[in-house]
């Protein structure tokens, strides 16, 4: 896929979505249906895989996207060297118009740690003069999600730091899946109030790549499969006793104010601030908003975006803590 080089000079930021989930979650499975579609068919896609030989980059249709395999190990460890090589790498053959892509897909091994992974990309002034933060999508089991959750604190901390939770294999639940899925929402409603999708819904999972992180992640939980309560909600429902989400909204506020506030919650939290996310209105220019992230014990500087994005206008922030 060579490029005119030119044709990147003004362009516009490219998105990273990471895609992760615990291990046979169907990562790699959505992962071909989502490449198959027009909107994402020209992404750059970057294959972790825990182990000394690559297998499961085998699995993933090469449609028109331009595809490397990182085999040195989880990416929440030693390979974040090789992510950001690797990403560098992909920048600079885009610039050089050797290879043409609009978007940047992190599929991730089945046990890494999504904090240190999101550090590695934001962390990067270099890549983020090309690129923005996408959505943070994680893949639950819906079969055995629920006992994945309850054993293993990676896929806990794999579905709080999520901007969208995709529930796969729901087909292959027997007639009392309604319930098993009822309880299995409100478990990842207790953890992050993130919108939930079925797998099957490839297009409104694409539609919601598309959307900033910051719109998906304060709009609260949600789910495509209808429900015989119209009133059903997530957010006072089987709260996990390892993992809390909590929400706020306010109107303009002191920048300075507020990254005091941040600065406290990573000093006492520390790594346990597993994800801080928001869209802030600044009392010195509200017509232009600010995007904040905090993953761990790590603050990325504020950035401020040209507009709002359609919708609520106001300060919403979204703090997932274990």
């Amino acid at each position: 896929m060579k490029a005119d080089p030119r044709r990147f000079r003004d362009a516009a930021p490219v998105p990273i979505t990471i895609l992760t989930g615990f291990l046979g979650a169907g990562k790699t499975t959505l992962l071909n249906a989502l490449l198959r579609q027009p909107a994402i068919a020209r992404a750059a896609v970057i294959v972790n895989e825990f182990g000394d030989l690559g297998i499961d980059h085998l699995l993933v249709d090469r449609v028109e996207g331009d595809m490397l395999v990182l085999t040195t190990g989880c990416l929440c460890c030693a390979a974040r060297g090789d992510l950001a090589i690797a990403l560098d790498n992909l920048v600079e053959r885009r610039k050089a118009g050797q290879i043409d892509f609009d978007r940047i897909m992190i599929e991730t091994t089945g046990i890494a740690d999504p904090g240190p992974i999101l550090n590695a990309v934001l962390l990067d002034p270099d890549l983020w003069r090309v690129c923005r933060m996408g959505t943070v999508i994680t893949v639950v089991d819906a079969l055995g999600g629920a006992a994945i959750l309850e054993r293993h604190s990676e896929a806990a901390r794999q579905v709080a730091v999520a901007d969208l939770l995709v529930l796969a294999k729901t087909d292959l639940l027997r007639e009392s899946g309604g319930d098993v899925l009822d309880r299995l929402e409100r478990r990842l409603g207790a953890l992050n109030p993130a919108p939930i999708l079925r797998s099957q819904n490839i297009e409104a999972i694409g539609r919601a790549m598309s959307e900033p992180a910051f719109g998906l992640a304060n709009r609260g939980t949600r789910s495509d499969r209808p429900s015989a309560d119209p009133a059903h909600g997530h957010h006072a429902l089987d709260r996990h006793p390892h993992v809390e989400a909590t929400s706020l909204r306010a109107g303009s506020v002191d920048l300075g104010r507020l990254a005091a506030f941040i600065d406290v919650l990573r000093t006492r939290c520390g790594a346990k601030l597993l994800r801080l996310k928001g869209l802030v209105g600044s009392n010195d220019d509200q017509s232009r908003p600010v995007v904040i992230h905090a993953v761990q014990h790590m603050v990325h500087p504020f950035v401020r975006l040209p507009a709002w994005p359609e919708g609520d206008v106001g300060t919403r922030i979204v703090i997932i803590t274990q």
